[in-house]
């Protein structure tokens, strides 16, 4: 209530509101600033240029920094902040410039600014301290990065917490056990890398994530060869899963938080079966957690399921997930058969190439099919009963990423990924014209569909349950998607799938079966960023977040109507076993080959292909011949 009430007003006159509200320590201050941080950075990414501060405001120059820190405003607070009176300011204002730069992805600067702190400012504030120590290890001196985690760790327990991944979801509450301390300097390196990798990635330097990863990974590395003394506790549920320590992999809890990575699970498993991993699977999970508790279930028979406040004890599994520095599976990064450390999504992709290469199934479908739920089965007859829609119908399953599901502000974070259900109409019209059905999934706070013959919204409907999502897609004829978790399910079940509107930082774990149209990315001059560029620094990171890229001056356009029509028309064909006859209707062969000349990273997509349409439609701009060697 509070950020829609102050984004009815003049922003600057807010902004000197807030900077009263400061001064004068109103109690629910700190709450008007989050609730305004999505106005305000969503307005930024219009005008990188906006500033908040006038000279009144300014005045009151304590104030003013902490508030242009808290609304998001990181290069006003650089512009503000004067570096050579930051000795004698308040350690506030140095935590302000610090944040703000790494926000910024100057990390050089940002460890300039830190390097001066005392102490006592290290030690008043964890999270300056904790900021320094991803600095200075993005910097390469693990020392000063060591000692800044000692402040950190001292003032804050939580930072004692082992980390692979954001999405684990960890509480700030935590009391460290023994092989939270037993880890020592590699431990916590393990746990720093791993978050600042992720960090970098987010800012739009992702290229520096890789080494941080990998120094992670040297770092568990060096811990299992000294493998710490067990507790009466865990010793004996090593022994009743009949995992010895030499053979435990365990699986954290992020595997699990988000539907798009239960998908990266699947391909983590399709990795042992090609042989790139050994051992025994050991999956810990919070049941609140499970993004999607039926997907889910269909991991159970590649790995040992540890459910947290069911099977084993929240103080055990607190004990267990310690141990992921000496034996947990990468989250971030995955070493390669032949030694080299690369994203863990592109080793994902390459792994898919292979695993198709060699005529290989989908595990997970097969497992569905295996477990068959009566009653999901039950429910879709309802479904089509309801509806109208006959049991031997077929039907398409369309997904659209929204901003309900996170209550996302446009022009922040990953809202550039977001996309307009109105452009898919014609697509749905396509379909019912040829006899098929729709059946729309998504949250229960997604955009209703108008009235459309054939079509059901069955994510507003009453129907609509994890173990129905499920069901929907494994019996499609086609999925249309975008660059979402949903996505992820239909293609881990080999269902053939129309991915538009995409855009990614990540190489993509997506099958033969995928035609996908990416939102083209023009600059301010109107050029399009070219697939080269696409895939390789500065921009294939740029295109994480989407105040990263307001910050660059590019701005991600929505597929047309038209393009999604073509793209599903190809997933259609393809799902009738018609390809062959499609794609005469197009230069297949020479397309196909200048794309893949195109790519900077020949496996980015996995075994997937472009939309045959999308790139006639932009080859000029998009696949420009590029230089042998180039």
């Amino acid at each position: 209530m509070f950020g829609t009430t102050l984004n009815l007003l003049p922003r600057r006159a807010v902004f000197l509101g807030l900077v009263i509200a400061e001064v004068v320590r109103v109690p629910l201050r700190e709450r008007m600033y989050q609730a305004y941080f999505p106005y305000a950075t969503s307005h930024l990414a219009d005008e990188p240029g906006f500033r908040f501060s006038t000279a009144l405001s300014r005045r009151f120059y304590f104030a003013c920094v902490h508030v242009l820190h808290r609304v998001g405003a990181y290069r006003e607070v650089v512009d503000v902040v004067r570096r050579e009176t930051l000795p004698r300011d308040e350690t506030s204002v140095r935590y302000a410039l610090v944040r703000s730069l790494f926000e910024l992805g100057e990390f050089e600067a940002a460890r300039d600014a830190a390097s001066g702190a005392t102490n006592d400012e290290l030690c008043s504030m964890t999270d300056l301290a904790y900021h320094k120590a991803m600095v200075d290890m993005i910097c390469g001196d693990e020392q000063s990065a060591l000692d800044a985690m000692f402040w950190a760790c001292r003032s804050s327990l939580h930072f004692f917490r082992p980390h692979q991944n954001i999405a684990a979801r960890g509480s700030m509450l935590y009391r460290p056990n023994s092989f939270d301390v037993l880890c020592g300097s590699e431990g916590r390196l393990f746990d720093l890398c791993n978050f600042t990798g992720q960090r970098v990635t987010h800012v739009g330097r992702g290229e520096l994530g890789i080494r941080l990863f990998e120094r992670a990974l040297e770092a568990q590395q060096r811990l299992r060869k000294s493998p710490p003394p067990l507790s009466a506790e865990l010793t004996q549920l090593f022994e009743r899963l009949d995992v010895s320590f030499d053979e435990l992999r365990l699986v954290p809890e992020e595997w699990a938080t988000q539907i798009g990575h239960l998908g990266m699970l699947d391909i983590l498993f399709r990795m042992r079966e090609l042989g790139w991993w050994s051992g025994k699977a050991v999956i810990v999970v919070r049941p609140g957690l499970i993004a999607n508790a039926a997907f889910f279930e269909l991991f159970k028979g590649f790995g040992r399921v540890l459910v947290i406040g069911e099977t084993i004890s929240e103080r055990v599994a607190e004990e267990l997930l310690s141990l992921q520095r000496w034996c947990g599976l990468s989250f971030n990064a995955f070493r390669l058969p032949d030694g080299r450390a690369v994203p863990w999504q592109d080793a994902g992709a390459i792994a898919l190439e292979q695993w198709e290469r060699e005529g290989r199934s989908h595990p997970l479908r097969d497992a569905y099919d295996a477990s068959i739920s009566d009653v999901a089965a039950e429910r879709f007859v309802q479904l089509c009963s309801r509806y109208g829609m006959k049991a031997d119908d077929w039907y398409v399953c369309l997904h659209t990423r929204d901003a309900a599901h996170y209550f996302e502000f446009i022009g922040t974070g990953q809202t550039h990924r977001n996309a307009p259900i109105e452009a898919s109409l014609d697509a749905i019209r396509l379909i019912t014209s040829r006899g098929g059905w729709v059946i729309k999934l998504g949250g229960p706070n997604s955009p209703k569909l108008p009235p459309l013959a054939r079509t059901i919204d069955y994510a507003l409907s009453e129907f609509r349950s994890e173990r129905m999502d499920i069901h929907l897609i494994r019996h499609a004829r086609a999925f249309i998607g975008t660059t979402s978790g949903l996505t992820n399910v239909a293609v881990s079940f080999g269902i053939p799938c129309a991915i538009v509107n995409a855009i990614t930082t990540d190489a993509q774990l997506w099958n033969a079966n995928v035609r996908f149209a990416l939102k083209p990315v023009k600059l301010a001059d109107g050029t399009m960023l070219t697939q080269r560029q696409l895939t390789m620094e500065p921009w294939r990171w740029r295109v994480f977040d989407a105040a990263v890229l307001g910050r660059s001056a590019a701005h991600p356009e929505n597929n047309s109507a038209e393009e999604i029509c073509q793209a599903v028309e190809e997933v259609l064909a393809l799902a009738e076993g018609r390809s062959a006859a499609f794609e005469t209707g197009y230069d297949t062969e020479r397309l196909l080959a200048r794309w893949k000349r195109a790519l900077a990273l020949p496996y980015f997509y996995g075994p997937s292909r472009p939309s045959l349409a999308f790139l006639a439609r932009h080859e000029k701009h998009f696949l420009p011949e590029v230089a042998e060697g180039g």
